[in-house]
């Protein structure tokens, strides 16, 4: 019969060869926040840790502008992909910026954001206006302030979870597409703006950008 002490020795070596997982992470939900899953601590290492080797994957990931560099990608090719931009994309690294998009998916913010939720339910959640970028360019749609409200994030935090939003209207709405040129350009509107209420645009992305990258 095994000896009881080799026997515990064993289950301890057993369980300290498993990779870490970061504490407070639940499989089972896809909360979208700074932490110890996507935060300045993160590595590829414990992405795989978390998520499993199957579900991470390296790629060459658009960072805007037409320029491409070397990226992580979770979920690949899923509505809940998620996009790690490093700070040294060939060398590793801190993250810079987390992102996942499209038209729907389960990632959600502690405070209720998540891909597909229009202008006027975030001004719920918010409980006052925000600002956001005009439409047609680059930054468009992003949020550029809370101004104040419950989804602002507490000074000092180590990183910043923001929002874009995009209106999906027919291309042959009259109406809707004079309303569109209104809030066009590289400017802040609000989004209590009366064109900004009647386009409605949803989050088409969340992204999260690591302080001091």
């Amino acid at each position: 019969m095994p000896n009881p002490r080799v026997l515990v020795a064993i289950a301890v070596l057993s369980l300290l060869a498993l990779p870490a997982t970061p504490s407070g992470y639940q499989p089972d939900r896809r909360v979208f926040e700074c932490g110890p899953v996507f935060g300045p601590e993160t590595t590829p290492e414990s992405l795989v840790a978390v998520f499993g080797e199957a579900n991470v994957v390296t790629k060459r990931l658009h960072a805007g502008e037409g320029f491409y560099e070397d990226g992580t990608v979770i979920f690949a090719d899923t509505r809940d992909e998620v996009e790690v931009f490093w700070q040294k994309p060939r060398l590793g690294g801190a993250p810079r910026t987390v992102r996942t998009r499209g038209k729907k998916g389960s990632w959600e913010t502690p405070l209720g954001l998540r891909v597909g939720l229009d202008l006027r339910t975030i001004e719920r959640l918010n409980r006052l206006p925000f600002r956001l970028a005009g439409f047609g360019w680059d930054g468009a749609g992003t949020v550029t302030s809370w101004e104040g409200g419950h989804l602002e994030e507490p000074p000092g935090a180590p990183c910043r979870v923001r929002a874009r939003l995009s209106p999906y209207h027919p291309s042959d709405d009259v109406e809707l597409q004079r309303e569109y040129l209104r809030v066009r350009g590289d400017k802040s509107f609000s989004s209590g703006h009366p064109s900004m209420q009647l386009l409605n645009p949803k989050i088409r992305e969340l992204y999260i950008s690591i302080r001091g990258s």
